[in-house]
């Protein structure tokens, strides 16, 4: 960080033991260039995120109100690539798994060394100001059942993946019973195909906090650009709760969209429309690998995708489509 920038780093620490405050607003007076905004709870420090600019977190995990991981959730929110410092005394290793799970940059354990919390804090800041760059595309799908995203939007998959963009599919399964092997098999085929990149836990299927975990932790370290999930008022259990997490976990991400399943409700309203007519042979590929490997699924055979495709296509020049409901985001 050059000494002679034109604006303060504002600063927000968040601390209630006095004398390790004082320690570290004296390590910030070691350093020219600082403005630091002190608060002693996490109700204060959510108070001030939300009613004034800062371009640096440094927080405690215990605090009176709302704990640090609160604090840093709502930071993140507001400033996805803003640097967020954690400083505890728990040396326990899931604390660290946490904070860093609710969107913390690093974790430093109490007592601090003043040489080593400058060296990182202005290592944070400079690469928070770097110049500009274009950042890579992340696109994250989310699904209730094996399946679910190739045949609701594996045609603009395909596309992503061809941009060069990272694209990974996530399925959140109710039950165990949601998925068989031979689906579990085919999933792995479909996604070769489509080129994406599948995580599936099936140790988590049917542990809705485990599952939520799951997707908080891969939100946090893709911070995808785009979701795609099934719809809100999908009737299956497994894809509405993958409809609910999409809408809930993600509110830092620019667009999130909703496709069509099976399942979907009479108030699927789409109003974008991909035409994929270039991706919907190997999309139809990836499809019948379900029926290849015995998982005769009827919501996924390889005509059903075209007949869907087909039947979107009125509202763009009667071509094959992938349709699509705005969530979050402008519509195209």
């Amino acid at each position: 960080m050059s000494a002679d920038r034109s604006k303060d780093v504002a600063v927000l620490y968040v601390e209630d033991a006095i004398d390790q405050a004082l320690l570290v607003k004296a390590f910030f007076n070691s350093m020219p260039g600082f403005t630091v905004t002190h608060a002693q709870d996490g109700e204060q420090a959510v108070r001030l995120i939300g009613s004034r600019p800062f371009d640096l977190l440094v927080t405690d995990l215990n605090l009176p109100g709302l704990d640090g991981f609160s604090v840093i959730k709502e930071f993140r929110a507001k400033y996805p690539r803003g640097p967020a410092l954690v400083t505890t005394g728990y040396t326990q290793a899931e604390y660290e798994e946490h904070a860093l799970r609710s969107g913390a940059d690093h974790v430093m354990i109490k007592p601090l060394n003043q040489e080593d919390f400058v060296t990182r804090v202005r290592s944070m800041v400079e690469r928070s100001q770097a110049p500009a760059v274009d950042e890579p595309t992340v696109v994250l799908a989310l699904e209730g059942k094996l399946g679910d995203a190739e045949m609701g939007c594996g045609g603009t998959l395909m596309a992503e993946v061809a941009k060069g963009h990272t694209v990974v599919l996530v399925p959140i399964c109710s039950s165990a019973n949601d998925a068989t092997p031979e689906e579990l098999k085919a999933a792995g085929i479909a996604a070769n195909i489509i080129g994406v990149e599948l995580r599936v836990d099936r140790t988590l299927f049917g542990n809705a906090a485990g599952q939520r975990d799951l997707i908080e932790r891969t939100l946090n370290e893709l911070r995808p650009n785009t979701v795609y999930a099934p719809a809100i008022d999908d009737r299956d259990p497994s894809r509405k709760a993958a409809a609910e997490v999409a809408r809930d976990a993600t509110p830092e991400v620019e667009t999130v969209l909703a496709y069509e399943t099976a399942t979907t409700g009479l108030d699927f309203t789409p109003s974008r429309f991909n035409d994929i007519r270039a991706e919907m042979v190997l999309k139809m590929e990836a499809l019948a690998a379900y029926q290849a490997v015995g998982a005769p699924r009827v919501d996924l055979r390889p005509r059903m995708a075209q007949a869907y495709a087909r039947y979107w296509g009125r509202f763009r020049d009667f071509t094959e489509v992938e349709a699509f409901e705005q969530v979050r985001g402008n519509a195209d």
